[in-house]
């Protein structure tokens, strides 16, 4: 199957009562408007999750007055255009079965079916075990048999369930249903359950390879034929920061990968509200940078369906995307450094999101990985807070090390690196029970706060790089007064920052915590500090590059590209937006390797000048974003 290259997804989710759905589209226009506009693939609403079909179902609710075929229509005029039909449905959510089917409802543990919440779309949820299971699988085979080219299935989320079915099928498996870890894996097996159901009964009735996604379901090879990396970009959860945490984790385990962006202004489902053209361009920049394909969400109005300031906007980006093409196929990321992560999962650790920020900020690639992820071409892993040693990971990190990598262990994390044996150089002295410690760093003799406090260390016979220094309070009430006010104490004998001579480092606190919370810049430098001494010779080096650019290499079999943006959301009352590009002076970017470099896609070569097995050049100003070619 094609790789993603230039998509939209098409949500329809309908309220009744709208008089003349769909009157004013046509489904050849629509396929042909796509096409002008360079769009290769669509996801297409089946059934939406207010719970209409838009197909013509037995099985299911078709939208009242709607005499069409849309999902046929569609297929058949976008396939005419060569463009792609995946077939959406929502897999948790079908109000209208739920609202004439109460039993189809999961069932909270006081019994209640429905939240009090209702502008919240989830204050009712779908439950497998009931009747819908069986609703569900029906509306697949009804979908499948239609010319789809794949199944998207939404929302199949985690939530507990304790209906007469759930509890009597929990009680035959063991299940405490007084536990509610315990229900909740219930559940999580339940939907893993119905997702191979799914993906079985799409393929057979198909008859042919399609692709699959299961949204919320854990990325697994298995499971999905590709990733998609769902971001809105104007939301304070599912923003850039959100991104930047997940999509280097979904890489590793997939070849075929989308950033799904919306070209909404505030929330899914947002009519009227368009976000520029230059907030799309950042999200393709993004999505290149990543080894990503692009594409836009949209909420296609149910009356005139598409609008044309919408798609040619969206076709103004692609056609941009079109320019870099021809050197980026099948183009995928390089980098050295990698950040070790117990993930089984499409969501962001927290404990990612404050590590991932630095690193961009540092100007250093990175990829997440879990224990099976190949090694091989990393040189500095960074473990950001404990984790479970099983044999196969624990074998493969000594390994690692013992092969020349280099590792950084954060915070808990130093109980990984006590266990591994790799900081012998250090004691543990306990953990750290301050809520403000504090830690030296540079000459002028600062006490700089650590926020996240973690373990008390002491250096034996490695480096120390910087001092722990004690609070004089904590957070407390005496009966008369709160402590909020909480001064540097004395600097101590206890360290906070430790490199080794076997090519190892730790640092006693919570660093992506801390940082996550603060963005004390000096944490950050740090960090780098430790870095620069323990892997010198990095993929990237940059000299006058602003802290909120962003740089990237990516390689295929023709060349390496190195991609630099320079456009970054403005906070406006607390959410990114994206309006104009950020204007970027010329700075110097240092490559490891010989290389004759190349600005794309005009191919025009850089000056540029070679030693010690490294490549400098520099950037020219940046509107926005810039790459470059790099050949040998």
């Amino acid at each position: 199957m094609e790789k993603f290259r230039r998509a939209m997804h098409f949500d329809f989710h309908t309220m009744p009562n709208i008089d003349g759905l769909f009157r004013n589209f046509d489904a050849v226009a629509f396929a042909k408007k796509l096409k002008e506009n360079h769009v290769e693939y669509i996801n297409f609403t089946a059934r939406c999750n207010i719970g209409f079909s838009y197909y013509d179902t037995k099985v299911g609710k078709k939208y009242p007055g709607l005499k069409r075929d849309m999902l046929k229509e569609v297929l058949d005029a976008c396939h005419a255009q060569g463009i792609g039909v995946t077939a959406y449905l929502n897999a948790g959510l079908n109000h209208e079965g739920m609202a004439d089917n109460p039993a189809w409802c999961r069932m909270d543990k006081n019994g209640v079916i429905y939240k009090q919440d209702k502008t919240d779309n989830f204050f009712r949820f779908c439950c497998y075990n009931s009747g819908y299971g069986e609703h569900l699988l029906e509306e697949i085979k009804e979908i499948a048999s239609y010319d789809i080219d794949g199944i998207f299935c939404d929302c199949m989320k985690d939530a507990p369930c304790y209906c007469s079915n759930c509890v009597e099928k929990m009680k035959r498996a063991g299940v405490d249903i007084n536990d509610s870890e315990q229900v909740l894996d219930f559940q999580y097996q339940t939907k893993m359950e119905m997702v191979e159901k799914i993906k079985e009964t799409a393929l057979k009735v198909a008859g042919r390879e399609i692709k699959t996604y299961f949204n919320s379901a854990p990325w697994r090879e298995n499971l999905h034929t590709h990733a998609e990396v769902e971001c809105l970009t104007n939301s304070p959860t599912w923003g850039y920061d959100y991104f930047y945490a997940t999509a280097p984790y979904a890489r590793t385990r997939f070849d075929d990968l989308v950033y799904m962006s919306g070209r909404f202004q505030i929330c899914w489902g947002d009519f009227g509200g368009i976000k520029p053209i230059q907030s799309m361009q950042n999200d393709l920049y993004d999505a290149m940078m990543n080894g990503y394909g692009i594409s836009f969400g949209d909420h296609l109005h149910p009356v005139d369906g598409l609008e044309d300031e919408v798609i040619e906007r969206i076709g103004k980006v692609f056609a941009e995307k079109m320019q870099y093409e021809p050197f980026d196929k099948n183009a995928k990321v390089v980098c050295d450094t990698a950040v070790l992560a117990e993930l089984d999962s499409f969501r962001a650790d927290p404990y990612l999101q404050g590590i991932c920020k630095m690193l961009c900020e540092l100007k250093i690639p990175y990829d997440i990985c879990n224990e099976y992820a190949d090694l091989s071409r990393i040189k500095l892993l960074i473990i950001p807070k404990a984790m479970s040693l099983g044999e196969n990971l624990k074998e493969k990190l000594i390994r690692f090390q013992r092969d020349g990598g280099k590792m950084v262990f954060l915070g808990s994390a130093v109980d990984t690196g006590k266990a591994l044996g790799l900081l012998d150089y250090i004691d543990i002295i306990g953990e750290d029970n301050s809520d403000n410690a504090y830690f030296t760093y540079g000459d002028k003799g600062m006490r700089w706060a650590m926020y996240y406090p973690s373990r008390l260390i002491v250096n034996k016979n490695g480096k120390e790089i910087s001092r722990y220094v004690d609070k004089v309070f904590n957070m407390d009430y005496d009966g008369r007064h709160c402590y909020f006010y909480r001064p540097q104490g004395e600097v101590t004998n206890y360290s906070t920052a430790v490199i080794g001579d076997n090519n190892t480092a730790c640092v006693c606190f919570d660093l992506s915590m801390a940082y996550r919370h603060s963005f004390l810049a000096e944490q950050k430098y740090l960090f780098n500090d430790i870095v620069n001494e323990l892997h010198e010779n990095r993929l990237i080096k940059v000299q006058n590059m602003p802290c909120y650019a962003t740089v990237s290499v990516t390689e295929n079999e023709l060349n390496r590209i190195v991609h630099i943006k320079a456009t970054y959301p403005e906070i406006k009352m607390g959410r990114g937006i994206i309006e104009e590009h950020t204007y970027m002076q010329s700075a110097t970017v240092s490559v490891d390797g010989e290389y004759k470099v190349f600005l794309l896609p005009s191919m025009q070569e850089v000056e540029s000048v070679v030693q010690n097995g490294r490549t400098d050049f520099e950037t020219g100003n940046v509107l926005g974003y810039r790459a470059f070619a790099l050949k040998k």
